[in-house]
């Protein structure tokens, strides 16, 4: 019988040690705060209009762990804040490098009007 009790009592907390060790430490309202800061910095770089499908999953990605979260769910949480920080540094880039594209192409075409401009100019130098 002491037996029986003593396993059973080993089971039990054997369970209560995997559930703490699998749900870990809340995710904290300052790792909240940095994570939906992330999200606004990919917002001001333009990633509504260049890298709207990498936003969406971000926000997707945040709302899952605050849901987690609020289930106690803390593993799972912090795994969704990875996620979501991961997809809005993705479109924060994303959306720069196309920003950069568009200013690239911008300048490159000043620079081919300036350049036709030069070939003219030496046409006309050129004529007596």
């Amino acid at each position: 019988m002491r037996n029986v009790i003593g396993l059973s009592l080993i089971v039990a907390l054997s369970s209560i040690a995997i559930g703490c060790a699998s749900s870990g430490t809340p995710v904290t309202p300052v790792q909240l705060a940095d994570t939906e800061a992330t999200i606004r910095s990919a917002e001001s770089a333009g990633a509504f209009e260049r890298a709207p499908d990498l936003l969406q999953k971000s926000r997707q990605a945040l709302s899952a762990a605050q849901q987690a979260s609020g289930k106690g769910d803390h593993a799972v949480a912090r795994k969704r804040l990875l996620e979501t920080t991961t997809y809005a540094e993705a479109a924060r880039v994303r959306a720069q490098a196309e920003q950069k594209k568009g200013e690239a192409a911008m300048v490159r075409q000043q620079a081919d009007e300036i350049e036709a401009k030069a070939k003219a100019l030496q046409k006309q130098l050129q004529v007596p």
